[in-house]
């Protein structure tokens, strides 16, 4: 069991990591930039992670983790399948245009320890998981697919905000972009559906 003290140091190096990938990348955080950071020793750097990729593996966990949670709780207060899917859709969009969340990405996964990408592979599905049940409810045909195609628009509407677009208007243009496909999809479902006699 991890002591007050030894989790305290090991938020302080993840803390610092941050501040090093959103300043200089992440091609930035050695385990001497860590030290210096965080005023420990290198020794004392290596008591808490292995190397520096298990640091910036720490980070996307980490950022998986606030996502997905909070998502569930949002996602998990409503009732209505529709409204559900908006708030996914708004959550999702203000949380992926943050600096913070945009300077994560930038670590690639292939600098991930083994380890990490199984963990980051599952929490990533969970988080989906909040979109695929509602669009399962409506009865979407393959709520995966669409739900993987929505995320692809709520990705690239979280990057141009990030790059100085208003988030009203992002905001507004993907729901409709996501109201027409819905809408779209389950017409032509109904559409094929066989007649009742």
């Amino acid at each position: 069991m991890h002591t007050p003290t030894y989790d305290k140091r090991q938020s302080t190096i993840v803390d610092v990591a941050r501040a090093i990938v959103a300043g200089h990348g992440p091609e930035a955080v050695t385990m001497s930039a860590l030290a210096e950071g965080t005023g420990l020793s290198r020794p004392a750097i290596y008591q808490y992670f292995s190397s520096s990729a298990h640091v910036l593996g720490e980070l996307v966990l980490n950022d998986m983790a606030d996502l997905s949670n909070e998502v569930e709780r949002i996602v998990g207060a409503i009732d209505e399948p529709t409204e559900q899917i908006r708030a996914w859709i708004h959550y999702c969009l203000a949380y992926l245009s943050t600096g913070e969340h945009q300077a994560i990405m930038t670590i690639g996964r292939s600098s991930l320890p083994e380890e990490h990408l199984g963990v980051v592979k599952a929490m990533h599905g969970f988080f989906m998981e909040q979109l695929v049940r509602p669009l399962d409810q409506l009865g979407v045909e393959d709520a995966r697919s669409l739900c993987g195609m929505i995320y692809g628009a709520v990705s690239a509407a979280a990057g141009r905000i990030a790059e100085g677009g208003e988030f009203l208007t992002e905001a507004r243009l993907l729901e409709t972009f996501v109201d027409a496909g819905l809408e779209s999809t389950l017409a032509n479902r109904q559409a094929h559906l066989p007649a009742a006699d």
